[in-house]
């Protein structure tokens, strides 16, 4: 992925011998348990997002690799979390710690990598007050997923919806790069713009995938289409679907009461334009994103941001 900047591709490998380093316990399922769910592969976007911030100021490794390490930790947290509460069987390939386990294994292995987390910021350096951004981030995560979970079977409004995936999604990437702008010694407004960033590609992000969820092959992906409608979660496509297609409702209602065919609701959100708007709302967050990137200091790393909207 950032084969056109060896500076980033430089810290991402030594970033990922570091944080394989971390991964240990004297326990050694803990030890095994957490390399699997850390290890397994992933874009490692978020801590390339804290590496790249922290390369527009006062680069140094042994205060941005903690924070960075930190965050991709808390995420791998979150996943074993999800997977525990989705009754998920895979994950990127691999059986899940819960389905390969058990619950109450796959629950201390996800509050251990918490515990792993938080005990990386102290090797940050910085000062107690400028690590509250992780500690609000896990409390705005925990609510969107209690939001998300509450919100299953039904079908809520476009702006639930983005409270919900800013919370869910946007926040650890803000977080990502406010710590790896505090790191570096931005100023307030500089480390300001990058958090922006971060929410703004978040939201794009997730969207992003909810239209995966919905497009995708399963040969090609790994899961099937409309999963998340399936496990009762209502996305961006099915909520724009019903709102320019309010008899639509009835459809997505009766199918979470065991009722209608998966492939004639799928037809219905194309006809119904849900797909179309759920871009058109993902092409607003990415615009945000090139209108922050425009107020950023031009540097390669900031050409690297670019380019990684430009994927979305």
């Amino acid at each position: 992925m950032w084969s056109n900047f060896p500076a980033i591709k430089e810290e991402m490998a030594a970033f990922e011998q570091y944080i394989e380093k971390k991964l240990t316990s004297r326990n050694s399922f803990l030890k095994n348990a957490s390399k699997e769910v850390v290890l397994s592969g992933g874009k490692r976007l978020r801590p390339a997002f804290a590496i790249i911030a922290a390369l527009h100021g006062d680069y140094d490794r042994s205060r941005i690799f903690p924070a960075a390490a930190s965050v991709e930790i808390l995420h791998a947290a979150t996943l074993v979390h999800d997977d525990i509460i989705d009754n998920a069987k895979i994950r990127r390939g691999q059986q899940t710690i819960s389905e390969k386990h058990n619950t109450n294994l796959a629950v201390y292995t996800g509050d251990y990598l918490l515990t792993k987390s938080l005990r990386l910021l102290l090797e940050t350096g910085l000062k107690p007050e400028k690590l509250d951004v992780l500690a609000r981030s896990i409390s705005l995560l925990c609510e969107g997923e209690v939001e998300q979970y509450l919100s299953k079977y039904s079908v809520v409004s476009v702006y639930q919806y983005l409270k919900r995936i800013l919370s869910k999604t946007g926040i650890l990437f803000s977080a990502s790069m406010i710590l790896g702008a505090k790191t570096a010694y931005l100023s307030d407004d500089e480390t300001r713009r990058f958090g922006h960033f971060g929410m703004c590609f978040g939201a794009a992000f997730q969207i992003r995938d909810d239209l995966k969820d919905l497009l995708s092959e399963q040969a090609t992906e790994g899961k099937p289409v409309l999963n998340d409608l399936k496990e009762g979660i209502v996305t961006l496509p099915v909520i724009m679907a019903v709102k320019n297609n309010p008899g639509f409702l009835k459809e997505v209602t009766d199918y979470f009461n065991g009722y209608g065919d998966i492939n004639i609701i799928l037809r219905n959100i194309l006809a119904s334009g849900g797909v179309k708007d759920a871009e058109r709302l993902k092409n607003r967050y990415i615009e945000k994103c090139r209108n922050i990137i425009k107020d950023i200091p031009r540097t390669p790393y900031t050409n690297a941001m670019s380019e990684i909207v430009d994927w979305l």
